[in-house]
């Protein structure tokens, strides 16, 4: 078995998607519980949205219990834009693990992610020119990988990199613009190296390192049915433009009253937002809830809405049971499943590279999870029944 650490759950999902692309079993868990005929564990942590010192405690805790399972093959998936505590937490792991060398490749030719010359593009666009620019948490100040990597000890070596090269003591950031690059990257791996990046090079890392794993199989015919209920938790253009003609068809949007966007909990809010969304589920049968257009300052913000959020979403749940949850974003995803408790989730379908449908255990509902800057699919677009713009 190998093992597969994530900083945010809708990456760890992205993980999964990719072994049930390829019809390798997969577990999925908020820990290091691995299930039974599982070929890779995938461990969806948050601590993206913790704070550094809590993100190195998790991150050691969780690969002492690998290491103590006997899991030594170990991957690091890491955001595909660099954001949260990547360096930190990777040389904790490679510590760990007694790694000299870490060969981190965020790049993800399927979205259009790219690293040239050292310079992070998405879709032909330096990194700090896209919306990632205005993240709330970790804003994109650069598109140079090695001051994205914010890494002040060790030594970085990124660019141009050769296949007969020997990778570096410390961090390696290879230049990647096609999937043929990852695999090739994929090669440099020894008992040395620590691999860290994209969902996209850990597929790579399979094909090199596991080809008899690498099966393929149909897509599972899971459809949607019954009510839904989407929580738009990123600020993406894409997101924005899938609520919008959302709405034009007639779907229920709730967004977050003002009272309950303020530094100060307001329980009138929270009471008007639950009843509202709960009215529009037993109206009809799909809604949005998203944040409203109030500009938001105060300290700790995005997680304290987020916290609010999935409250929300839990109080709705016990009025209208819902059957298809779709949520964007990983600490959105990760407050909301925390705040309901949820078991253990199995990985059913992937509906494109990033979306992964997942089912819960001892409940009549499914997730659709992505991440925040990923559009969603031709399907869901087909479920609210509108277009999907040709890009």
């Amino acid at each position: 078995m190998i093992a597969v650490i994530a900083d945010d759950i809708t990456g760890a999902a992205e993980i999964a998607g990719v072994c049930l692309r390829w019809g390798i079993p997969v577990s999925f868990s908020l820990d290091a519980k691995p299930a039974n005929g599982a070929e890779v564990m995938v461990i969806a942590t948050d601590t993206r949205s913790m704070t550094e010192e809590n993100a190195l405690r998790e991150t050691d805790r969780i690969a002492s219990e690998l290491l103590e399972m006997g899991v030594t093959w170990i991957f690091k998936k890491s955001d595909s834009v660099m954001r949260g505590h990547v360096a930190a937490e990777l040389k904790v792991l490679a510590q760990k693990l007694n790694k000299k060398k870490m060969l981190l490749a965020p790049a993800n030719p399927y979205t259009g992610r790219s690293i040239t010359d050292g310079i992070y593009y998405v879709k032909g666009l330096p990194l700090n020119e896209t919306s990632f620019k205005d993240d709330p948490t970790f804003p994109a100040f650069s598109a140079n990988v090695k001051d994205l990597l914010r890494e002040k000890e060790l030594s970085v070596a990124y660019g141009k990199f050769s296949e007969e090269e020997d990778l570096q003591e410390g961090f390696n950031i290879p230049d990647s613009e096609t999937m043929l690059d990852l695999y090739a990257w994929a090669s440099l791996m020894d008992s040395t190296v620590l691999p860290g990046g994209s969902a996209a090079f850990f597929e790579m890392c399979l094909k090199r390192n596991f080809p008899e794993w690498m099966r393929g199989q149909e897509p599972d015919p899971l459809s949607f049915v019954g009510n839904s209920l989407m929580i738009a938790g990123s600020s993406h253009q894409n997101s924005k433009d899938f609520v919008e003609k959302a709405v034009e068809k007639g779907v229920h949007l709730s967004e977050m009253p003002e009272p309950l966007m303020e530094e100060v909990f307001n329980p009138v809010g929270m009471d008007a937002w639950v009843y509202d969304v709960a009215e529009g589920l037993n109206e009809g049968d799909r809604v949005i809830m998203a944040y409203g257009k109030k500009k938001v300052k105060f300290s700790d913000y995005p997680a304290v809405l987020k916290k609010r959020t999935a409250k929300a979403v839990a109080r709705v749940i016990e009025e209208v049971p819902v059957r298809e949850l779709l949520l964007e974003g990983g600490a959105t995803t990760c407050a909301v499943i925390e705040e309901l408790a949820l078991g253990a989730l199995i990985p059913m379908q992937e509906l494109s590279p990033g979306v992964v449908r997942l089912k819960v255990m001892d409940r009549d509902m499914v997730l659709t999870i992505k991440p925040g800057s990923y559009p969603w699919p031709e399907a869901v677009y087909k479920y609210f029944e509108i277009q999907k713009p040709v890009v």
